[in-house]
């Protein structure tokens, strides 16, 4: 197809020669009538070539509805279990409509005869069976169906088909007839026919092979009755073995498995051809000998097990092993029965192996590959949960186990919303999933489980097994990542804006300085009796008293006062920025944590003042201290610094929260040991925080305080103690409305150069 293009090319480019000469040696005049000529044929070509085209597009499309339909054929439950009188209603349907003929029939061959199993009319979409022809009657059709395929093109005139003129296709108006015999062994045993109306038709290449690879469909289906038939015969052979043995010698050597036999006192009478060929020993050798004379190492346990064979129990089935010609050791499953006389009395036992030991050793790696596969699906931290296409669990690992307490064969066959009621909403995705093939991601979905804020990644997988459709759901915890990112984005805030405030800080601090200087100035020279003071009141006609009465009636001194305050508290807040954005110089001691806890929580209840109407001492405090934790190298005023600020905070987010009767605020205070660091917990029951809060609790001037009440440094001042002075990690987890918990880990082993 690719080279067309330069065929054409090639032609216009020849007839444009043409067409230059003619021009050139006749003129214009007498050229213009070839040129037309030519044009003409070229119009020809390209229509005779559309034409093939289509005819080509066409016989590709038959073609492939006529595979479509092989494949249909192929894959029904009658036709693959080898039911070829259910199957044939099918199969006439879908050949008459592949094919596009009016009748499409399925004949077999019984004794001289052929027998309709079904013929299906398109039109009338009918079906009908039971027709006969005898071959006696119809010589010429079947001398020739023998030989081949009939295709007849006009079936009136064919003369393999001229038997049937009288009656038939006339009568029926058939016109093109397309007939395939179906062989076995070079023997008809079935005829495939197409019949086609109207007018003759010209049977395509890819028709016949449609119908003959129909034909070589309905060999297969024939050939399986047969050997089901045949199956059946064997087994009536080898009841007829069992009371004749004198026909085993000419019969077994047919059989395709080891076999032999003996007399009740177990001496070999005989064996066939296959137990020769496996043992290395001949029929002639055998007979008369015991297992002693050949295998002596294993005779005993030959008469061991030949002892459990009596009356009563006549037949056994059991694995053992033997030894082959070339010495090896093979497991075999050994059958054994007891065969008796006219009389009833027991003659001897015949006995057969089948070699099992390679099935063993596939049996025994199979099992290996399916531990492997198990451990390996037990040992990932992962939860991995397997369902159908109808949401049944069908695989549950054991980290799956461990964090849902629900056991394998708890699992096994129940709803997977009904076990992970949390992830009940995912259903729909994994059935979309299955659907369309494709991976479904889910990132850092949250859910509280036992008060504890969880994240977890959903990731579910399509599969197909066996043709069987479902999928597999991971289930990863990523609480503690989400935490280690978060704390990453902390300290990535606190360097940046570390810098901003040591910058806002110095530029604060000059006319900070200024203005509480002048404050002081303005305050002395304004109320204190000073001499400079006196005189200056004098010479401006007014005493210094009178002056003070001016300043008294007008606020002044309040004025001045809390411009002073003001001052201090702004220099306390620009110390504060100042403390952020540089490092401490302070000294690393030993210290008891426990301790500094307890000492900090003095010094809570001894600074909280009844101002705000709520006294610290009311507050339930637990603690839950593990016993003998090692010293840490730490500040112990930066530490209680940092306890303090959280109590207060926790206190007075508590004030805020009304409690049912029988409950009220209460501080848990945790500290215990985490392989290498030490984990100090502060959890109150206030009405915790939300989530977008949560995220910002350590970054500076933010706060949830009203104005006045909180500078927003606290807690960023503490974040900064913790992770740069102290070399530790400090988080926050919180359910909203219900708790709040603060976490300080702290390094056992501190190097003195942080």
């Amino acid at each position: 197809m690719k080279k067309q293009p330069e065929e054409d090319i090639t032609g216009m480019t020849s007839l444009r020669d043409k067409i230059v000469g003619l021009s050139e040696s006749l003129g214009r005049r007498s050229y213009y009538p070839m040129l037309q000529q030519m044009i003409r044929e070229l119009q020809n070509e390209i229509a005779e070539r559309n034409q093939a085209e289509d005819t080509l597009r066409k016989t590709l499309q038959r073609i492939e509805r006529q595979q479509a339909v092989i494949a249909e054929i192929s894959k029904h439950p009658d036709v693959f279990n080898g039911r070829l009188e259910e199957a044939a209603p099918m199969m006439t349907a879908k050949m008459a409509h592949s094919m596009g003929v009016e009748r499409a029939s399925l004949w077999v061959m019984r004794s001289d005869k052929l027998y309709c199993l079904d013929k299906f009319e398109t039109r009338q979409d009918v079906h009908s069976s039971g027709n006969c022809l005898e071959c006696g009657n119809y010589r010429t059709y079947f001398e020739a169906i023998k030989k081949g395929p009939i295709i007849a093109v006009d079936a009136r005139q064919d003369p393999r088909t001229k038997d049937f003129l009288a009656n038939y296709p006339d009568s029926e108006n058939i016109s093109s007839i397309l007939d395939v015999p179906v062989l076995i062994d070079a023997e008809m045993v079935a005829v495939i026919c197409f019949e086609h109306t109207e007018e003759p038709r010209a049977w395509q290449p890819d028709e016949i092979t449609f119908s003959s690879r129909i034909a070589d469909q309905v060999a297969l289906i024939l050939a399986r009755q047969r050997r089901s038939v045949a199956e059946e015969k064997l087994q009536n052979t080898h009841a007829i073995l069992k009371r004749n043995l004198h026909f085993t010698e000419v019969l077994l050597d047919a059989i395709p498995i080891p076999i032999f036999y003996m007399d009740s006192k177990r001496r070999y009478l005989g064996c066939n051809l296959n137990f020769t060929e496996i043992m290395g020993v001949t029929c002639e050798e055998i007979r008369g000998k015991t297992a002693h004379d050949f295998w002596p190492e294993m005779a005993d346990l030959y008469n061991e097990q030949d002892a459990c064979l009596r009356q009563d129990v006549y037949k056994l089935t059991y694995e053992s092993k033997i030894r082959n010609k070339d010495g090896e050791m093979r497991e075999v499953i050994l059958a054994k029965q007891i065969f008796f006389d006219e009389f009833h009395n027991t003659e001897g036992t015949i006995g057969s192996f089948v070699d099992i030991t390679e099935r063993n050793r596939t049996a025994k790696e199979t099992q290996r590959l399916r531990n492997l596969l198990s451990n390996i699906v037990n040992s990932m931290p992962s939860m991995l949960i397997g369902v159908d296409d109808d949401g049944r669990i069908e695989l549950w690992n054991q980290q799956a186990e461990l964090l849902t307490g629900v056991s394998e064969q708890e699992a096994q066959g129940q709803q997977f919303g009904i076990i992970l009621p949390w992830l009940e909403s995912k259903t729909k995705k994994i059935r979309q999933t299955i659907a369309s093939k494709k991976q479904y991601f889910e990132g850092k979905t949250s859910r509280i489980e036992q008060g504890n804020l969880l994240y977890e990644d959903i990731t579910i997988f399509p599969i197909i097994t066996n043709d069987k459709e479902g999928a597999v759901i991971r289930i990863d915890n990523v609480t503690d990542k989400v935490r280690i990112e978060e704390i990453l984005i902390q300290s990535e805030k606190m360097l940046s804006i570390g810098g901003l405030a040591a910058g806002m800080a110095h530029e604060i601090n000059n006319p900070l300085a200024s203005i509480m200087g002048n404050a002081q100035v303005i305050e002395s020279r304004l109320l204190l009796p000073i001499p400079p003071n006196v005189t200056a009141a004098l010479e401006s006609g007014i005493t210094l008293e009178s002056l003070h009465r001016y300043l008294e009636k007008r606020g002044i001194p309040k004025m001045l006062a809390s411009l002073r305050s003001s001052g201090a508290h702004a220099a306390k807040i620009v110390s504060n920025m100042l403390s952020f954005s540089r490092k401490s110089e302070s000294v690393l001691i030993p210290e008891n944590i426990t301790e500094l806890l307890d000492n900090t929580l003095e010094l809570a209840c001894a600074d909280y003042n009844l101002k705000n109407q709520y006294d610290f001492k009311k507050i339930q405090i637990v603690r839950e201290y593990e016993s003998e934790l090692p010293k840490i190298h730490c500040s112990a005023t930066e530490l209680q610094q940092v306890f303090l600020n959280l109590l207060r905070n926790g206190s007075e987010a508590m004030c805020e929260k009304d409690y049912p009767t029988g409950d009220g605020p209460r501080f848990t205070l945790r500290a215990s040991r985490k392989k290498s660091y030490l984990r100090i917990e502060f959890e109150d029951n206030g009405p915790g925080l939300e989530e977008s809060v949560r995220k910002r609790i350590f970054e500076p001037f933010y706060t949830t305080k009203s104005v006045g009440k909180g500078t927003g440094l606290g807690l960023s001042v503490s974040y900064f103690i913790i992770t740069e002075e102290h070399g530790g990690i400090m988080s926050v987890q919180t359910s909203f409305g219900k708790w709040t918990r603060f976490i300080i880990d702290l390094p056992v082993e501190r190097s003195t150069d942080i």
